[in-house]
C-alpha cells in the first residue's frame, strides 16, 4: 500500500471524513432512529476502500490479518473520541461499536468475495 497510490489517498481522505463526522455536534433527534443503519454503511464503505486500498495484485492472508487488526482499531478511536471529547449530541456507545466491528468486517469480507469471483472469471 503506498501513500502515492489513489486508491490509499481515497481511504486516508474518508477515514478522515469519519473522524471529522464523529466530533461534529449534533441537534437532530429524529436521525437517532436510523444511527444503527449509518453506522453500518458507513463503516461498511470502510472495508471496502481499506482492503481495496491493501490489495496489490492478489490478497495474501498476512495482509488480510494486518488489515483487519487495523479495522478495528479505526471503530475503537472513533468511539473513543466521542468519549474523551465531550461533544452535544455524541456518545460513546458498545452498541455502535459493534455495528461499526459488524460493518467494517462485513465489507472487507465482501469486496474479498468480489475480488477472488472477479478473478476466478476472468
Amino acid at each position: 500500500m503506498s501513500i502515492k497510490s489513489f486508491k490509499t489517498q481515497i481511504l486516508i481522505f474518508y477515514i478522515l471524513f469519519m473522524f471529522v463526522n464523529s466530533i461534529i455536534p449534533i441537534n437532530t433527534k429524529g436521525l437517532w432512529r436510523y444511527a444503527d443503519i449509518f453506522h453500518y454503511v458507513e463503516f461498511f464503505i470502510l472495508g471496502l476502500l481499506f482492503i481495496n486500498a491493501i490489495i496489490d495484485a492478489h490478497l495474501d492472508i498476512n495482509k488480510f490479518l494486518i488489515g483487519v487488526f487495523i479495522l478495528t482499531l479505526i471503530p475503537a478511536i472513533d468511539e473513543s473520541l466521542q468519549y474523551f471529547i465531550d461533544i452535544p449530541g455524541r456518545v460513546a456507545d458498545f452498541h455502535d461499536f459493534v455495528i461499526d466491528i459488524f460493518g467494517v468486517y462485513s465489507g472487507a469480507v465482501c469486496f474479498v468475495v468480489i475480488h477472488k469471483l472477479k478473478n476466478k472469471n476472468g
